[in-house]
């Protein structure tokens, strides 16, 4: 990794002093433009970014997206480097921003040596949003073919899909950008798994 450099605009400072950074121990997978994916770990993360330790070698104004273990995908741009890593600028939406402090919030409560993978998966469930609800809602099938859908439930790590034509199990589908793979066949639609390890979405 070359020497830290860091984009230092006044809209990067001002995020970095609203949102307050916290360290926790999360491990997960990045894309870069090239089409490389790598292995990376969480130094910190806030509302606004997140420093990552990784041996991707980026480079400033990079676009990259990052899944991380039950936090789930985020996408931004790269905007300083450190030695070992480098870190991101993200823009949330609302519902993306409140899982996140959510998140942030219950690992910061767990016991010393408890981690994110014992956080309860009632935690993680959320309501899908009026466009994931809708009817109009899209489900894109390993074939490439794009079919009409709507999302019942959804969590960090999957989501019940309701559907005509239900896609069979092992089938890797994308749910809005997020890959995953058919799991169950229900009386509405599909179980489908998100796949924290498999190639993100982009």
């Amino acid at each position: 990794m070359s020497q830290s450099v860091s984009v230092q605009t006044s809209e990067n400072r001002a995020n970095r002093r609203q949102f307050e950074r916290t360290s926790l121990s999360v491990a997960g997978r990045l894309m870069l433009p090239s089409g490389g994916e790598f292995p990376c770990d969480v130094e910190d993360i806030s509302e606004g970014g997140i420093a990552l330790h990784s041996q991707a070698d980026g480079e400033i104004g990079d676009r990259v997206i990052v899944y991380l273990d039950r936090l789930g995908r985020f996408e931004g741009h790269l905007v300083r480097r450190f030695s070992g890593g480098f870190a991101i600028e993200t823009r949330l939406h609302n519902n993306q921003r409140a899982r996140l402090v959510e998140r942030i919030e219950l690992l910061k409560g767990r016991p010393k040596g408890q981690g994110i993978a014992d956080l309860p998966q009632r935690a993680l469930r959320r309501a899908p949003t009026s466009e994931e609800a809708s009817e109009g809602a899209r489900l894109t099938i390993d074939d490439g073919e794009e079919v009409a859908c709507k999302v019942l439930d959804i969590s960090l790590t999957g989501a019940h899909i309701k559907l005509r034509n239900r896609p069979k199990v092992g089938t890797h589908v994308t749910v809005g950008k997020t890959l995953g793979r058919v799991v169950r066949h229900t009386d509405e639609g599909i179980g489908v798994e998100f796949l924290s390890t498999g190639k993100l979405a982009s």
